[in-house]
């Protein structure tokens, strides 16, 4: 943790203009800790890891209160959605951009938003790519919600957004920077008042924004409730290192390096990527097949896209054709396209195939499959890994991705590749179950399937320093 005193100095500190920490005491008698849960619902993995963590907290802590709030929340509901499916083309239409810009440091993007420095030839490459996919302003202009203001600024961004012919023009870019500083600054002032309202005794955040978001709440003292900050990738983005947060929670020991500095690593605890309590004790594959109603002893390969179900079909189809003996359950999730485009196909394949839209029991799903053909998102390379099953991609968005792919590449429990290659491997394996199996192993091996306890137990022993401390500073 922190070094020695540190911890507690910020919590006593006041900043004018904040709440004083006495007048937010608890009383002193038995009381349950306030958690607030900071999450995303772009990425399905980081509100999955929330959950998790919300149903350890319940086992650990029954009387604890847990509170949720996503970060598109703070925003009005036409803007959040304009900008999500934005977020959604560029990564699976330019893919490679996507991984250009996700790799600027958090310094670059600091530098932006303060209007320091033009922004660098990815930013402005990727507004092009916006500017010419849709015309948001026109989308927006008619929804209604929470944050009218958003209905103004938005399109304003838009606008500010350099065109081809106005690049070289610093103003211009100078312009967009301060909307995108006006919009950050609305976001923390939004924050902020939510928090008061709930007043937690620890806030937990599985997304790097809204992390963000409160460690410069924290800085500026205008917060001094602890924070925890958990990684669901197998990488760090450096936008995560951030001065305001308390500790680190991160999926495997390799991550305790840079960008973290050497003084920064005492604020990491290797725990794991949190997961739902299925996944501490799951059946072994025959009992998960029969309870699918599968064959117990034919192979299983479980397909899997992502929320969004990102190319689960083409896949689907192309496992069907190339293996006679094969089952394959197919989750489709949020990809009414790839449901309706398997519908024919599953009726007449006698059984083979499989879809289902999503399950709240996926640990079952994952102990009946004998390997994992899915999406490198990473909640869903921690859920194979917990289950001891390889992880086989075919489709990745790059940027936070492209960690998990080299993970998984590094440890030999699974790679990128394309369509042929894919049947290639699973052929391998087939034809050698030994191969399989020490494959399998070495997965097991990487694994964990207690990080949502391990999260929950920091978060409960963080409030109690708080809540010591605010006792503390009432009685004296």
């Amino acid at each position: 943790m922190d070094e020695p005193g540190r911890f507690e100095r910020s919590m006593r500190e006041s900043t004018p203009g904040t709440t004083p920490l006495r007048s937010r005491a608890r009383s002193a008698g038995p009381r349950s800790r306030r958690v607030l849960l900071l999450t995303s619902g772009l990425g399905y993995g980081h509100r999955r890891a929330s959950d998790a963590i919300k149903q350890a907290l319940a086992e650990l802590s029954p009387a604890s209160v847990t509170s949720d709030l996503d970060f598109w929340s703070l925003m009005n509901p036409g803007v959040a959605g304009s900008i999500q499916q934005m977020y959604l083309q560029v990564v699976q239409r330019h893919s490679a951009l996507y991984d250009r810009v996700y790799a600027l440091d958090e310094h670059t993007w600091r530098r932006i938003v303060e209007n320091d420095m033009e922004p660098p030839p990815e930013v402005l490459e990727m507004t092009e790519v916006i500017l010419a996919s849709r015309n948001a302003s026109e989308d927006i202009r008619k929804m209604l919600g929470p944050y009218p203001s958003d209905l103004v600024l938005f399109p304003t961004a838009c606008a500010a957004l350099p065109r081809r012919a106005q690049r070289r023009h610093i103003a211009h870019a100078l312009a967009r920077a301060a909307v995108l500083k006006a919009v950050w600054m609305r976001l923390r002032k939004r924050m902020l008042q939510q928090i008061r309202r709930i007043d937690p005794d620890v806030i937990v955040a599985t997304q790097m924004v809204p992390a963000a978001l409160v460690s410069s709440l924290r800085v500026e003292r205008e917060l001094t409730q602890p924070t925890i900050g958990v990684l669901t990738d197998f990488g760090v983005h450096d936008f995560w290192v951030q001065p305001g947060t308390d500790l680190f929670c991160v999926p495997d020991v390799s991550m305790a390096g840079p960008p973290f500095a050497p003084d920064e690593r005492a604020r990491l605890d290797v725990t794991g990527v949190p997961l739902m309590p299925g996944f501490e004790d799951p059946p072994s594959a025959p009992e998960a097949r029969t309870m699918l109603g599968l064959d117990p002893v034919r192979p299983v390969v479980l397909v899997l896209g992502g929320g969004l179900g990102i190319g689960v079909d083409v896949v689907a189809l192309r496992l069907l054709a190339s293996f006679a003996d094969l089952q394959i359950v197919v989750m489709t999730g949020r990809n009414r396209h790839a449901a309706h485009a398997l519908a024919g196909a599953e009726a007449a394949s006698g059984g083979r195939l499989r879809l289902r839209d999503w399950s709240d029991s996926m640990s079952i799903y994952f102990a009946a499959a004998s390997l994992v053909v899915g999406k490198p998102g990473g909640l869903t390379v921690a859920e194979a890994l917990a289950s001891g099953r390889p992880l086989l991609a075919t489709r990745s968005l790059r940027g936070q991705e492209g960690f998990n792919v080299r993970f998984l590449e590094q440890h030999g429990v699974g790679r990128l590749l394309d369509d042929a290659q894919l049947v290639e491997q699973i052929t391998a394996w087939l034809h050698d179950p030994q191969q399989l199996e020490d494959v399998q192993a070495r997965a097991q091996r990487l694994g964990r399937r207690d990080g949502a306890r391990a999260v929950a137990r920091q978060a409960l022993e963080l409030a109690d320093r708080y809540r010591g401390l605010a006792l503390t500073e009432t009685v004296s």
